[in-house]
């Protein structure tokens, strides 16, 4: 790519992010309760539009913009119901659910729970298990994996279903 390429795509999303900003920023705003994230996924349409190789095939602008920040909202809340909701002030965790005693016993508890865990998914078939840590380990979706094996989400779907089933039962 030449300087001149380069300069006049800057150029094209510095008049695009001055042209949307506040329209993506209210976009946000309305969605979220939080000032200063509205701003990040604000910043982060123009930066995903940045990346894009040659702006020249966008037809629709505002409706590409406006379909990054709709995607940025689904990924947001998908990985938020990942996580756990800490409060930035006070106590973190006012139901105590995150305090618990260690005590011998219950670590060895937790160890021998452990071991049979994973000496059931040991046991199960090979693209079972592959699919099992996929999914719960490294956090695929079901087409992802499906995808990255070669085989039918349904069958991604049957096969995980039976695992969990599985170690269910080796773990009751």
């Amino acid at each position: 790519m030449s300087r001149r390429s380069l300069s006049a795509d800057d150029r094209a999303i510095g008049d695009i992010a001055e042209r949307y900003r506040s329209a993506i920023n209210a976009y946000f705003s309305r969605r979220l309760n939080d000032r200063s994230e509205a701003e990040d996924l604000t910043q982060e349409v123009f930066s995903s539009l940045a990346r894009r190789a040659d702006l020249a095939d966008i037809d629709n602008v505002e409706g590409y913009i406006f379909r990054i920040a709709g995607n940025l909202l689904r990924q947001r809340a998908r990985t938020a119901g990942r996580r756990p909701k800490i409060s930035p002030e006070g106590f973190a965790d006012p139901a105590g659910r995150l305090v618990d005693e260690l005590s011998p016993e219950r670590v060895a508890l937790g160890h021998e729970a452990w071991d049979i865990f994973v000496q059931a998914l040991q046991a199960l078939p090979e693209r079972s298990r592959t699919i099992f840590v996929l999914n719960r380990f490294e956090e695929l979706s079901g087409r992802e994996i499906a995808l990255r094996l070669g085989v039918s989400v349904s069958l991604v779907e049957k096969d995980m279903i039976k695992a969990v089933a599985y170690l269910r039962e080796r773990l009751s």
